[in-house]
């Protein structure tokens, strides 16, 4: 934390906390504190501003509600990463790579499983894969990540019948369009997406390690199959999928194929 002038020194009308809020956003401002970079300690920020640990707090907890900061217990505080990658809607085929397209062109990108379980089909899940209630469901829980930043966390939910294995099948393949071939699926696009702004829970908080503080993007979108030649009333649905991004990591992108 580089030193400034002591917050007592100037803006007296405001209180102390307001004044070293508007130092600290200055500094990351200023390129002082780079996207991602984690800051001292609220002590060491306290001590070299001069300034208690309770005013440090309450200063860093009101950037964090603007959404220049991230306070993960435990962990620090960080300055709020600049988007990494944007995400393309509007294509007909969907497939990993092509729609998360890495901004500076060069970060890695890729998706890990967290947890995979067989539930009961219920409710919405049910009625967008076209199952009876009660049918078996694959539910596979991912993270996407950009390097090593998470940018969205979801689950796919499968047939169980039909897809039994989907997982190990994908961590085998390196992507589900490879391992969705061994079931017979040749090709398959995105049905619909629909994207609507939240506050995420604890645990879409915790795996994108971002403030409960700063809204996701989340989404829910169908992937239904294609099959050679014909184009049938009712395609056949692949998954289902329900998930969030982190929003101030991604640019959603939404255009035709052509664009």
């Amino acid at each position: 934390m580089a030193k400034t002038t002591a917050p007592h020194e100037t803006g007296a009308a405001l209180p102390l906390w307001r004044r070293l809020e508007a130092q600290i956003r200055q500094l990351i401002l200023d390129g002082v504190h780079a996207p991602g970079a984690q800051l001292p300690s609220d002590r060491e920020i306290a001590a070299t501003l001069g300034a208690s640990r309770m005013t440090t707090r309450r200063a860093l907890a009101a950037l964090e509600q603007e959404g220049l900061l991230r306070i993960e217990h435990g962990s620090g505080t960080f300055v709020s990463e600049d988007a990494l990658v944007r995400y393309r809607l509007g294509q007909d085929r969907v497939r990993f790579g092509q729609n998360f397209i890495a901004l500076d062109g060069q970060t890695a990108q890729r998706r890990q499983i967290l947890n995979t379980e067989q539930i009961a089909a219920s409710g919405e899940v049910a009625r967008r894969l076209g199952l009876a209630d009660g049918a078996p469901v694959l539910a596979i829980r991912m993270l996407a990540l950009a390097g090593e930043t998470p940018i969205s966390v979801g689950t796919r939910y499968c047939d169980a019948v039909r897809f039994a294995g989907l997982d190990t099948a994908f961590e085998k393949a390196g992507s589900f369009t490879a391992a969705l071939a061994g079931y017979g699926v040749t090709d398959y696009r995105r049905a619909a997406t629909d994207v609507i702004a939240r506050m995420p829970t604890a645990e879409e908080a915790r795996l994108l390690r971002q403030s409960r503080a700063l809204p996701v993007l989340a989404y829910a979108a169908t992937d239904v199959e294609v099959r050679a030649g014909t184009r049938p009333r009712r395609p056949r649905v692949i998954s289902y999928h329900l998930g969030c991004f982190a929003a101030e990591r991604a640019v959603i992108t939404i255009a035709p194929d052509a664009v």
